[in-house]
């Protein structure tokens, strides 16, 4: 089910979704135009002007599609330059959902309506009531590409914009430590018994995106089998590298059949990994403190979002899970000292002379060290050491070491 779910997310959040159903939608609504027929008013049919109704359709097709390639071109330019001024990896999240995809489907669609509405009209087959239908349709369009227009208008103020980029991976990664809290609670080890195990390796290279724990579960109980789960998503697969342990399969043929339930790619996804999320945000503080861009209030925004990133988690994990704990499979959590340390060291790295970065780090170490869900102080305190340290071999003025002790202590 949630390998369904995956699927089903992904070919809605895809560029090409939004303005497919669109353009189905325009072309049922002008087919079924001529159904509406006897639903209309011989008066209000016979007021509608054809010639009045082919010139709306031929201004709106004559001038949508331009409208509609100057958004793609517009959205393409935008997406390459959060590439260069953030990270890549912040693209495929920009590109899912959002007024500019909702934009583009807008103007796509209404310029299919327009010319499959003419063809109609042309061909004569919609009758005076059809003709009323569409021309309510037509208006209906045209109000709709208006307002969306307006709204693309003021999301091009921000398209591009790296603040805006931070604010999208944020949310995203917010969104994937919920999920992560959703997840069935692991079986206790004792289900694992004591017998010999086969270990269960990916066929090719690649990222672990998501486990569907509870179809593994049910299938590792038709087996008559227990799971232990090694590789979480966004940890690496191949057949080098161990997916699992299987406990009482009988063999390594019938061990195989539990290998559909992770699903594997050639990237990492966020969908179920939120550590792409921080690594994303810690890339765009690193690309921030580049000696050719040098903008450290771009990294202490980066920063505040990781902070936040971590207090959403906290808050997440402090819930209750409702669900029924799996019985065979049983998998190891994320492990949040590895999520703070690694993007705290990337930027104590790059922004190790810079005061405002580093004092923002030592502030996020305090912060993360007080959320007792994801038990973090101890980590927390060596990083703060380890910042203090780097700080003092970087740092060319002992004031500023001196203000940053004051700050994290």
């Amino acid at each position: 089910m949630e390998r369904i779910k995956l699927l089903i997310g992904r070919i809605a959040g895809s560029l090409w979704f939004m303005p497919a159903l669109y353009a189905a939608g325009a072309i049922a609504l002008v087919f079924a135009a001529p159904l509406a027929e006897f639903i209309i008013p011989d008066v209000l049919a016979d007021a509608i002007e054809e010639d009045a109704l082919r010139t709306i359709l031929n201004v709106l097709s004559s001038s949508l599609l331009a409208v509609t390639i100057f958004s793609l071109t517009t959205m393409a330019t935008s997406l390459k330059a959060v590439s260069d001024a953030a990270t890549p990896r912040a693209r495929p999240i920009l590109i899912q959902g959002g007024n500019a995809q909702n934009a583009i489907a807008t103007f796509l669609g209404a310029f299919i309506f327009s010319m499959i509405g003419l063809v109609a009209l042309n061909s004569g087959i919609l009758g005076a009531g059809g003709e009323a239908v569409l021309f309510a349709l037509t208006i209906l369009a045209t109000l709709m590409v208006v307002v969306v227009l307006i709204q693309w208008i003021r999301q091009l103020s921000t398209l591009g914009d790296v603040e805006d980029a931070i604010s999208k991976v944020e949310s995203a990664t917010q969104e994937a430590f919920k999920a992560l809290a959703c997840l069935p609670p692991s079986a206790d080890r004792s289900a694992l018994g004591k017998g010999g195990s086969l270990v269960l390796r990916a066929d090719r290279p690649g990222y672990v995106q998501m486990i569907d724990l509870r179809s593994l579960d049910e299938a590792a109980g038709r087996l008559g089998a227990t799971v232990e789960v090694l590789a979480l998503p966004g940890e690496r697969c191949g057949p080098a590298l161990d997916l699992a342990r299987v406990y009482g399969a009988g063999g390594a043929d019938a061990a195989q059949r539990l290998l559909p339930c992770f699903v594997r790619g050639n990237v990492r996804t966020l969908e179920a990994d939120p550590r792409l999320g921080l690594t994303a945000l810690s890339e765009i503080g690193s690309r921030a403190l580049s000696p050719g861009v040098n903008d450290p209030g771009t990294a202490v925004s980066a920063i505040r979002a990781l902070e936040r990133c971590f207090a959403g988690w906290s808050k997440a994990s402090g819930k209750d899970n409702p669900g029924p704990a799996l019985e065979r499979v049983v998998y190891p959590s994320l492990d949040a000292s590895g999520a703070l340390r690694d993007p705290v060291i990337a930027l104590a790295r790059d922004g190790a002379g810079q005061l405002e970065v580093m004092r923002a780090l030592g502030e996020l170490c305090a912060a993360a060290g007080s959320l007792d869900a994801l038990d973090l102080e101890e980590e927390a305190g060596v990083l703060k050491s380890e910042i203090m340290e780097r700080a003092s071999a970087a740092m060319a003025h002992k004031s500023d070491i001196v203000r940053l002790t004051d700050a994290i202590g």
